[in-house]
């Protein structure tokens, strides 16, 4: 991972990428389905890209119960410092 690249900065790169939405449309409160028209397959490469790049592994069923970008977001770094002890700067 780059150094200075924050995770949330990297989940946000990834998410803008994948739905070809500018990132800075990419708000907290923002549903995923509903607003970003997020389907299954960009979020099954958001998932897999950020599993790949972040070096975790999320829970399917937790990602099930995300709604927001935001808790999204907040998921990731929680992983993130269980999986590597601290979050990235």
């Amino acid at each position: 991972m780059t150094q200075g690249t924050s995770v949330d900065d990297k989940v946000r790169n990834i998410m803008a990428k994948v739905s070809r939405i500018d990132i800075t449309e990419l708000e907290n409160d923002i549903r995923f389905r509903e607003e970003l028209g997020v389907d299954s397959l960009m979020a099954m490469e958001i998932v897999a890209t950020c599993e790949k790049r972040l070096a975790i592994v999320l829970d399917e069923t937790e990602l099930g119960r995300l709604e927001t970008i935001g808790e999204f977001v907040g998921y990731v770094n929680d992983v993130f410092e269980r999986t590597h002890g601290s979050p990235q700067p």
